[in-house]
């Protein structure tokens, strides 16, 4: 893969760092994140948490053993370990 396409690819899955995402999940969750080298900082309903990057098939995975967030391209879905699995899309950038 070239290095353009490699970071098109990257920056597609998930962010760089330093990069805000908003994203809405089940149409009324808002979820903020920033991404960093190798983890994330996720954002929802008053609660703040840092999720790892985690290994993929597909996508960006984050996870911190009991909730994982999984990106792919402009969609994600938030499982929060308690049973409830939310359908997300980024609605904006910075």
């Amino acid at each position: 893969m070239t290095p353009v396409l490699f970071i098109s690819a990257f920056l597609l899955a998930g962010g760089g760092p330093g990069d805000d995402h908003i994203y809405v999940c089940d149409g009324t969750d808002i979820v903020r994140t920033q991404f960093e080298d190798g983890y994330m900082h996720l954002r929802l309903s008053g609660e703040s948490m840092i999720l790892l990057r985690a290994i993929s098939g597909s996508g960006a995975r984050y996870t911190d053993g009991r909730t994982v967030f999984w990106i792919k391209g402009r969609a994600a879905t938030l499982d929060d370990g308690n049973g409830r699995v939310r359908k997300c899309r980024v609605t904006d950038r910075g």
